[in-house]
């Protein structure tokens, strides 16, 4: 009876809006776009409390349930875009990824929950306890849908909100969709990509009957259809030749209906129709405030700093002493020195290059912004030793300094002082990502860029070694797109030793040194990919020398892979069964991201 009422529910809504849409008053297409988000709303609902429920309680059919469960997350995608935009905090009760989310401020641990958990709990041993858990997250499921339509009822959107949403979808499907993020054990990537662009397109459908952004989004999804094999799949020439004429489309098209961009939450420029490329991302969206914003002066002045030894205590080193810029700013040691030179500190000095598209700093995220991290590291008792308001003092006296301070800040911005220094050095910081690799000029057009072995370790990247499911493109690092407002860390079970027979765990514990939580234990900041053939040696612990060593370890499936036994590795333990020349390729694709 429940199951025909929700069917004859979603029919009457359906009615009710094909009627709206043959109306000679219906007008706002907003309100039709709003409407069709809730009918798409509504078949999940049912799907959810008809389908997937009712069988996972039952249990008999292990293979009907993922039916089910495939069924209910195809028609989640195609409304990722509307629910991601319009409503990101109860989304993560869907789809939020399958770790705890914890709140250092509030002392809040959030449990995963939504497909992606559950996912985990179909794909591998399903015992009684594991199904009854299942069960409660497929009910927490049904609730958040819930809460969606009470709220759906009073919100109120615009068309240049739906057009900014889609413009993230096609985002996300680019950085996370395709490279199995949210499917790595289904890998229904790209049926589920195609669901997406479905959804888009039904949208788009209210907006135009006949356009350029319709048959792109056609050819998208039947490229889709036609190349199915996750692991054989052509990421950077669908990315090239099809989602990112997609997106210029799309813009067009809203250029054509006079629709006006919005100030979005993505730190993607508001106008911006590519992930790629030095104008696409805006390197304000990650400062505090308007006087934080960058300026080429304060990069000049910071560049100044950067190579001052006035920063530590006896002049004795600067920030350039540890920082090479012919090592894409590592200094190629194991573990990095400090003031005291012939003592090495506790972790390997990571790049600077592209640092300025974070969220948090150092490998245990001490530091929240660049202008913290430059005061740490100058106050640190190990490596500077320095002290900010001496050193602004005896800056103070240079002249050229002074004149220095003053095209940056304004000549009535008063005298030198700390913050200026930090913020002027977090400037220069911000001015290391020219995007300038091989990769970077394939992806904006120039197709020459890329060999054959590059090309495919890319598409390996992006797909059958899942790296891209942690350094997510186009920075690599793990900020993910579409609206990289956060920066993840990994547990991957780094060893003491490069010994894959008798592998012991490092003994350095990463966060969990700073924020005693146990999901932080050996967790380390996940750091961009970009330079990565100048930065060698790697990990936090540099305990690896080559990339094809490093390539071999997630190979093994990490940590766990090796035999170290690690109860929260977030890095899958699943080996990946790459070849010899498969791990080649994808070294040779990491090389192209070196800035020439």
């Amino acid at each position: 009876m429940a199951h025909r009422h929700f069917i004859l529910s979603t029919l009457l809504v359906a009615l009710i809006f094909l009627a709206t849409l043959c109306s000679p008053n219906a007008t706002d297409t907003a309100a039709n776009s709003k409407d069709y988000a809730s009918i798409e709303i509504q078949k999940l609902t049912v799907l959810v409390n008809d389908s997937l429920m009712p069988l996972a309680q039952q249990g008999k059919d292990i293979t009907a349930v993922k039916r089910s469960f495939l069924a209910c997350r195809r028609q989640f995608k195609k409304i990722e875009y509307y629910l991601e935009y319009f409503f990101p905090t109860t989304v993560k009760a869907l789809n939020g990824p399958p770790i705890a989310e914890i709140e250092l401020g509030e002392n809040l641990i959030e449990p995963p929950g939504g497909f992606q958990v559950i996912e985990d709990y179909l794909y591998n041993e399903l015992d009684t306890a594991a199904r009854a858990e299942m069960i409660n997250e497929i009910k927490k499921l049904s609730v958040a849908l819930k809460r969606i339509q009470q709220y759906q009822l009073d919100y109120t959107i615009t068309s240049a909100q739906v057009f900014d949403a889609m413009r993230l979808e096609i985002f996300r499907i680019t950085a996370l969709g395709i490279t199995g993020f949210d499917a790595p054990l289904s890998l229904e990537s790209l049926p589920e990509a195609a669901a997406s662009l479905e959804g888009l397109r039904n949208t788009l459908s209210l907006y135009t009957k006949h356009d350029d952004v319709l048959t792109a989004i056609d050819r998208s999804i039947s490229y889709l259809e036609d190349h199915n094999s996750f692991n054989g799949f052509d990421r950077l020439t669908f990315i090239t030749d099809y989602l990112n004429p997609l997106n210029a489309s799309l813009q067009k098209l809203r250029k054509q209906l006079s629709l006006p961009t919005v100030p979005s939450l993505s730190a993607l420029n508001d106008d911006a129709n590519s992930l790629f490329g030095s104008s696409a991302l805006n390197v304000n969206k990650f400062v505090s405030n308007k006087n934080d914003y960058f300026s080429n002066e304060k990069a000049t002045l910071g560049k100044a700093l950067f190579n001052d030894v006035r920063l530590s205590n006896g002049n004795r080193k600067s920030c350039a002493s540890c920082h090479h810029a012919d090592k894409a700013f590592t200094d190629g040691l194991v573990k990095a020195r400090g003031i005291d030179t012939k003592k090495s500190l506790l972790r390997n000095t990571p790049t600077l290059t592209y640092a300025g598209f974070q969220r948090a700093f150092f490998y245990d995220h001490k530091a929240g912004t660049l202008e913290d991290q430059a005061l740490d590291v100058v106050h640190n008792e190990m490596e500077m030793k320095g002290e900010l308001t001496m050193t602004a003092e005896e800056l103070q006296k240079d002249s050229t300094f002074v004149a220095f301070f003053d095209r940056a800040y304004g000549t009535s911005s008063g005298k030198i002082n700390p913050w200026k220094i930090q913020h002027a050095l977090a400037a220069y910081i911000r001015s290391l990502a020219p995007f300038t690799s091989k990769f970077d000029r394939y992806m904006e057009g120039d197709l020459k860029q890329l060999n054959e072995s590059e090309k495919i370790g890319a598409n390996l990247f992006m797909g059958k070694a899942k790296c891209a499911t942690c350094h997510f493109i186009p920075l690599f690092n793990g900020s993910p797109a579409p609206l990289f407002d956060k920066t993840e860390a990994e547990v991957l079970g780094v060893p003491e030793k490069p010994d894959t027979l008798n592998a012991t765990l490092d003994k350095d514990m990463g966060r969990y040194l700073l924020n005693p939580y146990e999901q932080y234990a050996y967790a380390f900041k996940t750091p961009t990919l970009r330079n990565i053939a100048k930065t060698a040696p790697y990990m936090h612990n540099g305990v690896y020398k080559t990339l094809e060593e490093v390539v071999d370890f997630y190979n093994r499936g990490g940590g766990a892979g090796i035999g170290i036994h690690l109860d929260n590795q977030t890095l899958s333990d699943q080996k990946l069964n790459l070849s010899e020349q498969e791990i080649r390729d994808i070294v040779a694709f990491m090389q192209a991201l070196s800035d020439e």
